[in-house]
């Protein structure tokens, strides 16, 4: 499968049905698994070749292949690779709507209320070590594979896979203590980056100075350069050029504007500059990008999540 641009502007599913599974997920690029984002699904990441470290708020876990990571509702999470050359992954992603019974019986206030309001907190690494998590793990696969074949009635096998997977972690988790839960300064950081991000986000078309990303979190420019670059593993310039080249990817492959009005348009005023970054990042200039986008048309591509969380942003 090609490398694909993960997107996080979108609703995951729909609102009957809001899960949405992707398949055979490839790194971006460079050392780059997943961007840093959030969403308030929660989502299940499996590690189908290689492996990764995934960093959830201020949690860093190497997930090797055959196992899985657990991301609740509303954390910060990016993956990158450490040891292996390539990481390849696959997500169920689903909005805890979805689990709600009609009525507050046993099932909603024993099980379901506390997981969502995080009360209890679920192992986040499951290793298929143990026979419950071999439980999970093949229960997982069960929603992939009902996906990618579009098998009859899947709506209805995920959600009885879900019920049975938090059966299966039930008797595991834990009820939330200074332990299980991020410090205040520590959610302080993901709560600024969060922040950082949104900004970068809603003004990437425009010029930004670094100076005012850093007011708008209430850090110096020097401190808040070397925050950015530990929390998200690159440069504030690295990532806002990443950002803009992800924007400039959908417009290549949704119109057939002139690169340089699309350089122009997410927020590069040079267009010599925009094909050196974009190349870099794609390994392609905009004009082969679009080429070998045309090229792939004949396959099926499913979407996923990479730059920062669009919809995060306006909430």
């Amino acid at each position: 499968m090609k490398r694909e641009m993960l997107r996080e502007n979108r609703i995951h599913g729909n609102p009957m049905y809001p899960v949405s599974v992707y398949p055979s997920v490839e790194q971006l690029n460079g050392n780059s698994v997943l961007e840093s984002h959030w969403h308030e699904e929660m989502e299940f990441i499996v590690v189908e070749q290689g492996s990764a470290v995934f960093q959830t708020d201020m949690i860093y876990t190497e997930v090797c292949e055959g196992e899985a990571l657990f991301v609740n509702s509303g954390e910060l999470h990016a993956g990158y690779l450490k040891k292996s050359p390539r990481c390849v992954f696959s997500a169920v992603v689903f909005h805890p709507d979805l689990l709600h019974s009609r009525t507050q019986d046993t099932v909603q206030t024993q099980f379901i209320d506390p997981l969502i309001s995080k009360k209890l907190v679920p192992p986040a690494h499951i290793r298929g070590v143990k026979p419950w998590e071999q439980e999970v793990l093949t229960a997982l696969r069960r929603i992939i594979t009902s996906h990618e074949q579009n098998t009859p009635a899947r709506e209805l096998t995920t959600k009885a896979q879900l019920y049975s997977m938090i059966a299966s972690l039930y008797p595991h988790m834990r009820p939330a203590n200074g332990e299980d839960v991020i410090m205040a300064g520590q959610r302080s950081k993901v709560e600024r980056i969060k922040k950082a991000l949104a900004y970068i986000n809603t003004h990437a078309h425009e010029p930004i100075r670094l100076r005012e990303i850093a007011d708008e979190i209430g850090m110096s420019e020097g401190h808040f350069c070397r925050f950015f670059k530990k929390m998200v593993q690159k440069s504030p310039v690295e990532y806002i050029n990443y950002h803009r080249v992800q924007k400039a990817c959908r417009l290549l492959e949704q119109s057939d504007r002139k690169v340089v009005d699309i350089a122009l348009d997410v927020g590069f005023d040079n267009l010599s500059y925009f094909i050196a970054t974009f190349k870099k990042w794609n390994g392609l200039t905009p004009s082969q990008y679009r080429k070998q986008h045309e090229t792939d048309q004949t396959f099926t591509v499913a979407p996923y999540v990479t730059d920062m969380n669009e919809a995060s942003a306006k909430r």
